[in-house]
């Protein structure tokens, strides 16, 4: 029995990734009391000191990131799969099948060349014809379903075609971020990732008085191996958890608008006579430069050991 695609995009958890975000953000401003509510289970009835606390805000900030990485995912999944092919919109009818059997080992060069502007997004702008309505791929994609303007009004298609624009920045930013594999890949793996550095000192080579000195006490860090140069890498990230909660809100809501405006178009005479509200998304330039800014001083760093082989004598 396969899945109808109206109960798919009716009971699908689109807000899913936007409200682990929110609580984790919570928890986060709130960790002196979550501490303190720890603290008391951290003698079980055993006696034994379990020591909870330690690395509470750590893990959070940690569960932060790993969501918002997952966020990204899911989106370009979902983009992929609603993707024309040959100037033809997919059935969208078959949603649940082209996710499952979707050439998901290529996604991930496919994000790459679209965080390298190798692969443009300016074929959102093409128009396709989608049941009987010449319109931008852009507004089939995250716009189905508002064709008419008699009904959204005059002035709908450029306000879409605006929105498309700031959509555009927000999937590079995605793409770009997406890139860090072998981060996303020390947290899904057998959790990797682990606090390592407390500061980084930059010092005169003469007397040795330190000049800068950047705190990474709120920083990652993970294991890179590179067998084929016999290269080994230490990298450490320091946790941006404000960006990492913006920009999962605005992935969220680009999978909002791409699920929710087709649960409308598939279930609409289950909705009633209009009395529903769905709310339709619209992406502004200032809200995406804001939520895309870093708010560290120092991002990445890494550390590289590599094999040398003395040749023969």
């Amino acid at each position: 029995m396969e899945t109808d695609a109206g109960k798919f995009y009716a009971s699908y958890i689109k807000e899913y990734h936007e409200v682990r975000a929110n609580y984790l953000n919570l928890l986060l401003s709130e960790i002196d009391d979550l501490n303190k509510h720890l603290k008391k289970k951290e003698i079980s009835k055993e006696n034994i000191n379990v020591p909870l606390t330690k690395n509470t805000r750590f893990i959070i900030q940690a569960d932060l990131r790993q969501n918002y990485f997952h966020c990204i995912e899911t989106f370009f999944e979902f983009f992929f799969a609603f993707l024309p092919n040959n100037n033809q919109a997919p059935d969208n009818s078959k949603i649940v099948r082209q996710l499952v059997q979707a050439k998901w080992r290529n996604h991930p060069k496919k994000i790459e060349q679209i965080a390298q502007g190798k692969m443009k997004l300016n074929f959102l702008d093409q128009k396709i014809d989608f049941i009987g309505h010449q319109i931008s791929i852009g507004h089939y994609m995250f716009y189905p379903g508002t064709m008419l303007k008699e009904k959204f009004g005059e002035n709908w298609y450029s306000m879409v075609h605006e929105s498309v624009k700031n959509i555009k920045k927000v999937i590079r930013a995605l793409a770009i971020d997406f890139c860090e594999r072998d981060e996303y890949n020390a947290y899904k793996h057998t959790m990797r990732i682990f606090p390592n550095f407390e500061s980084l000192q930059v010092l005169d080579a003469n007397t040795k008085e330190e000049r800068i000195n950047f705190d990474l006490s709120n920083s990652i860090s993970f294991q890179v191996y590179n067998d084929d140069k016999k290269e080994t890498t230490l990298v450490t990230k320091t946790f941006d958890p404000e960006r990492d909660f913006d920009m999962t809100k605005l992935c969220s809501r680009l999978i909002y608008n791409m699920i929710e405006l087709r649960n409308v178009m598939f279930n609409s005479e289950k909705m009633g006579n209009g009395d529903k509200k769905v709310a339709i998304l619209l992406f502004n330039e200032n809200n995406i430069k804001e939520s895309s800014k870093h708010n560290i001083e120092i991002q990445n760093i890494s550390f590289s050991t590599k094999l040398v082989q003395k040749g023969n004598s």
